[in-house]
């Protein structure tokens, strides 16, 4: 345990102060020797006791209580061949008065005792000689005797006195400061608690508002049902920051590190946002190309705090909007990440930045806020950067608004650009884009800045136009392959930009709240207009049957592998894989893999990227190795969550043909075919489309299906997403359920078998897969849960696991009941059919 003197802050000083006075008195007492013919040989012995208590106080190697001692006994020491001088007899009770008074600083009384002990026997050793010499002794010398003990007595109990009193109130202090802390941890758990308790109705309400919000209702209620919807969000976000803070507050916060890649981080944050009021403001992400592709870091952190700077901006700007900056810091261990978000507000003077850090502080607080939240936003921001080892800095002038920034050192895994143009010699950029619907001069800037960066940073020349005339003229100089356009100019120009689109890659940036009819061959790219839209966009190479639909693909008899270990992935692949024309075998694992392939020829295998006992990468290398030896030539397509530009040379790298998104999607899934199957396997057809008269039966969906999807909205299953991951197959949706519910008693039993055994691995790659299919059918919520804890369990954390499990096996219980009341689904009817389906399926059927 801490002495005293380390815990109290008063006292701290006391050894400055003690060396400081002997410093003092050895100094004074050498020169006096030396003046006065005292004995010389103790100037030396002196200087070197002053010497060494200053060696120790800058060697800190002994105890503080250990020096205070030292320097004390060498004061002493000092002070006894001072007084043994007969000069010194009646000076010596001045001095030890204040050598008192300074000790008392060290709240020490042994101290105290010391020095008195000391005067005593040195004062009693100058009486001895003085009856020992004869010299006078009267009442006068008598009563200075008398009154120098005296005072040397009372100055001794003041300083004890003094230390009684500072323990009492230091005592009481530490007692109140303890009863504070225990009242704010039981205040935070309180919050914490009430948070989570709240959180269940409110996502009741905003679930039950998003089904209600698709529905043809009356305008009026409509809107009504949106502002409900937005107070939903709003609650939802409020009692996240809740959370955010209370566990900041109570120093429960840390950090957690997983791989991620900033195009997908930056995605996720928009889609957040579109829930969140902007105020009608302009929102300006200038991502740099040069961030690296993935990091390690904590990715959910970033987006928080992300979220924080963009939503602060929007609360204290009137007009304009907000700009954000995200780029790299070169470092010898991997990058700064700066987070830089400037916005048009009213700004800040210097004393509202300097408690802006404080707790429930808010610039414009009191009776004439304008400005809505809790007053939270930047000591989460603060306290989420300090966990990751970054620093906050903030920059305001009044009227002029405000800019924050925040510098986080991460890891790189991936040292290609987040954004990059494949083909950059046949890509030539044009921009018809004056903003002229962006009335703030700022935010036009913040858009040219956001437009060199790009340009500079994918390594392309940027035509930029504001006329008409000017573009025609440009066309008859360059051969443009992209064109961007505003929507001011689109519709000053709306026949002349749909004739180009016939000729190139034509995308409208379309502001907030454009309703018009655009084009068919007119790629739409809502605001906010960044970078990853771009990248993606530029990417596209025109393609006139594509884009007019004339013609569809498809590949017939071409002989496919799908492996997963998830059966209802499996079954949506397999599922759009035959609508092309392929025969398609399924394989549940990497092993089951490489005994297919050896046993048939495939033209093409789609690899599921994490999956347990062998993942993708080991498979898709061993069927290279026996492809190799039997002289065969295969190609492998990798599956990933991650559908961005960079995802493509990090999966190359490793050795697969090319890589599809999942979910998969049909773009992606056709743009891939083309790069890596010969021409010949291609067959381009005409299809025409069918009246409901025409249509078979099977592909007219039942008003019942159309009832239980209905029962699932109500229950906070997000349909309208499924059914997009389904082709907006109702049937086959409703496959997936019945594969869902089927699966889950198997994936709970493993689940939990995994977390009894603490096999972190296994378990992450079987929460992962939880993940995926919640997801695919539309429940976001567990997905997200599925998510913490496949973060959680990568990072080894086994006890917060153990901690959220039961809510997540609860959550998935009612998910799991809920499709089966909905939907009619009998768990235990379970066909031989159904068991085999997703067995190893060889290419000949077997």
């Amino acid at each position: 345990m801490k002495q005293k003197d380390e815990e109290n802050i008063f006292f701290q000083a006391s050894h400055l102060m003690i060396l400081g006075s002997y410093t003092m008195l050895s100094i004074i007492l050498a020169a006096e020797t030396l003046l006065l013919d005292w004995e010389r040989w103790a100037v030396v012995p002196i200087i070197a006791g002053m010497v060494l208590a200053w060696v120790l106080h800058i060697w800190q190697k002994l105890s503080s209580v250990t020096r205070l001692w030292v320097y004390s006994v060498e004061m002493m020491l000092a002070f006894f061949f001072y007084g043994i001088h007969s000069t010194s007899t009646f000076d010596m009770a001045l001095v030890m008065t204040v050598i008192i008074m300074v000790y008392t600083m060290t709240g020490q009384k042994a101290l105290i005792t010391l020095c008195q002990v000391t005067y005593y026997i040195t004062f009693t050793y100058d009486l001895i000689m003085m009856i020992m010499g004869k010299a006078g002794f009267g009442s006068l010398e008598i009563s200075r005797c008398i009154l120098h003990v005296m005072m040397v007595a009372m100055t001794g109990w003041i300083g004890r006195s003094i230390i009684d009193n500072w323990n009492d109130v230091m005592g009481r202090s530490h007692e109140e400061i303890e009863e504070l802390k225990s009242a704010t941890e039981r205040l935070d758990n309180f919050l914490a608690n009430v948070s989570h308790e709240i959180r269940t109705p409110v996502n009741a309400v905003m679930g039950l508002s998003s089904v209600l919000e698709k529905e043809e209702l009356p305008e009026k209620v409509t809107d009504n049902i949106i502002s409900i919807s937005r107070a939903g969000h709003r609650v939802s976000e409020q009692i996240g920051d809740i959370l955010d803070f209370t566990e900041i507050d109570m120093g429960k916060l840390h950090a957690n590190k997983e791989n991620y890649m900033i195009n997908s981080l930056v995605n996720d944050l928009l889609t957040q946002l579109s829930f969140t009021e902007d105020y009608g403001l302009d929102l300006v992400i200038d991502m740099e190309a040069g961030v690296p592709a993935e990091l390690l870091g904590d990715s959910a952190k970033i987006k928080k705090i992300l979220w924080h700077m963009i939503t602060n901006g929007y609360k204290f700007s009137k007009e304009g909007g907000v700009y954000v900056h995200i780029y790299p810091v070169q470092r010898e261990y991997g990058i700064n990440l700066i987070l830089e978000v400037q916005d048009t507000g009213v700004g800040m003077s210097e004393d509202e930045i300097d408690n802006i850090y404080e707790k429930f502080y808010q610039s414009d607080s009191g009776r004439a806020r304008t400005a809505g939240g809790l007053g939270i936003g930047i000591p989460i921001i603060n306290g989420f950067a300090k966990a990751m080892d970054g620093v906050l800095a903030i920059e305001s002038v009044p009227g002029e608004g405000t800019t924050i920034r925040v510098s986080i050192p991460q890891e790189v895994l991936n040292h290609a650009p987040c954004l990059s143009v494949t083909d950059k010699k046949n890509c030539v950029v044009a921009g018809f884009l004056g903003f002229m619907t962006t009335g703030h001069p700022k935010i036009r800037e913040y858009y040219m800045q956001m437009i060199a960066h790009l340009s500079k940073g994918l390594s392309l020349a940027f035509h930029r136009v504001q006329s008409r005339e000017e573009l025609e003229k440009l066309l008859e100089n360059e051969k443009i392959s992209h064109l961007f356009v505003g929507t001011g100019e689109y519709l000053e120009n709306r026949d002349y930009i749909e004739e180009l689109s016939e000729k190139m890659n034509v995308a409208l940036v379309v502001d907030r709240g454009f309703k018009g009819a655009v084009g068919k061959m007119i790629t739409r790219m809502p605001k906010p207009f960044y970078g990853s839209q771009v990248a993606n966009f530029l990417n596209h190479s025109f393609d006139a049957r594509t884009l007019l639909g004339e013609e569809k693909m498809s590949f017939p008899g071409l002989k496919a592998l799908v492996v997963d270990d998830e059966p209802m992935n499996l079954l949506v692949a397999k599922g759009i894989f035959e609508t092309y024309g392929m025969e398609v075998s399924t394989a549940p694992g990497g092993a089951e893999a490489i005994e297919l392939c050896s046993l048939n020829d495939y033209d093409i295998v789609f690899m599921d990227h994490m999956m347990p006992g062998m993942d993708g990468v080991e498979a898709m290398k061993r069927i290279r190795q026996n492809a190799v030896k039997a002289r065969k030539d295969i190609c492998i397509v990798a599956l990933t969550a991650n559908a961005i530009s960079s995802a493509k040379e990090m999966f190359i790298s490793e050795g697969f043909d090319a890589f599809i998104p999942k979910p998969i999607d049909i773009t992606d899934l056709e743009r891939v075919m083309k790069h890596v199957l010969p021409r010949s396997a291609i067959v381009y057809t005409r299809e025409e489309k069918k009246t409901i008269e025409e249509a078979q039966p099977s592909e007219i969906v039942s008003e019942s299906v159309s009832d239980e999807l209905s029962g699932l909205k109500a229950g906070g299953v997000d349909t309208d997403a499924a059914l997009k991951y389904c082709r907006d197959d109702k049937e086959f949706y409703r496959q997936l359920l019945n594969e869902y519910v089927k699966d889950k008693k198997n994936k709970a039993e493993e689940l939990n078998r995994f977390l009894a055994e603490k096999n972190w691995k296994d378990y992450a790659i079987r929460v992962h897969g939880l993940k995926s299919t919640s997801r695919m059918i539309g429940a976001g919520t567990l997905s997200e849960m599925a998510r913490e804890l496949e973060m959680l369990s990568k990072a080894g954390d086994g006890a917060m696991v153990a901690k959220k499990h039961p809510a997540l096996m609860e959550m998935y219980d009612n998910v799991a009941e809920l499709i089966t009341g909905c939907m009619d689904i009998s768990v235990s009817d379970e066909s031989e059919e159904d068991i085999l389906e997703f067995e190893p399926e060889g290419g000949d059927g077997t």
